[in-house]
């Protein structure tokens, strides 16, 4: 009776000692899981660029938060490679990122739905510096542009998004002034 009891207090004892390890080890398993799944993206829009930068942004009330693009103002572009207007700006773009370097960022996408190849060829062409997104998986963005800020298709399109994610400025078509006097401008309205 002495043994069998012995070995039931026993038997009782690993079992107390296996659920709480349990418990411990469960405990460190969520820990874990919930780490690995905060690291799942949860942009509001996703976008690859040519040379397959992956771009990530979340939108609000005025504002466009590009991750990892936080501290630098940037000219988020709608334009075609066939617009006249849009490619008139390309080379005042491309001044603008050289004489801003860090500080500035250009995403480009190109609405008119041209091929990969097509757009590669127009970036050597141009001697692009910037990012350019091909704009034919993009839908969802462009009618969230047309409900929050009656965007009708009109292109070229430049929001100037200041450090910080704040919209300052949504412009439509062509310009009669400068890419650089709309940005001297816009970050004179901060």
């Amino acid at each position: 009776m002495n043994k069998s009891r012995s070995f039931l207090l026993f038997s009782g004892f690993i079992l107390v000692i296996g659920i709480i390890f349990f418990m411990i080890s469960s405990k460190n398993i969520n820990k874990e899981v919930t780490k690995k799944i905060d690291k799942v993206t949860t942009a509001d829009y996703t976008f690859e660029t040519i040379d397959g930068t992956k771009l990530e942004i979340d939108v609000e009330d005025n504002a466009f938060h590009v991750k990892g693009l936080e501290n630098k103002t940037i000219f988020l572009k709608i334009f075609g490679w066939d617009c006249e207007f849009c490619q008139k700006e390309i080379p005042q773009l491309i001044n603008l990122k050289k004489e801003l370097g860090d500080s500035f960022e250009v995403i480009a996408i190109e609405a008119q739905e041209h091929s990969v190849e097509e757009s590669k060829e127009a970036i050597k062409k141009y001697g692009i510096n910037y990012y350019i997104v091909q704009g034919d998986t993009h839908k969802d963005f462009y009618r969230y542009l047309q409900e929050k800020y009656g965007w009708t298709g009109i292109i070229p399109l430049t929001i100037v998004i200041a450090k910080g994610g704040k919209v300052l400025a949504f412009e439509l078509g062509e310009k009669s002034y400068s890419l650089s006097e709309l940005m001297k401008a816009s970050l004179l309205r901060k």
